[in-house]
């Protein structure tokens, strides 16, 4: 079976790490590439979406507030940049 990687020529890796941005993250699981697909049907405000996203993940763990990033890197630039203002 052919998978987008062969197509393109990059090997796949065997991942013993765990989660790892330079790993290409991890494998989701059907319930979240299931919610990512429905969410590929709808167009938002993506600022509201943050704010929202944000009260979420403050409830969860307590935090003054949260940001989601598209991965580790993100998120390290934008904790320096908050202790940096």
């Amino acid at each position: 079976m052919s998978n987008i990687y062969e197509k393109l020529g990059v090997p796949t890796i065997i991942n013993a790490k765990g989660p790892a941005t330079r790993l290409s993250g991890g494998v989701m699981t059907e319930e979240v590439s299931k919610a990512m697909q429905e969410a590929t049907q709808h167009c938002v405000d993506m600022t509201e979406l943050q704010t929202r996203a944000s009260g979420i993940i403050s409830e969860i763990t307590g935090a003054e507030a949260g940001c989601v990033t598209s991965g580790a890197a993100a998120g390290l630039l934008l904790g320096t940049a908050a202790c940096v203002a």
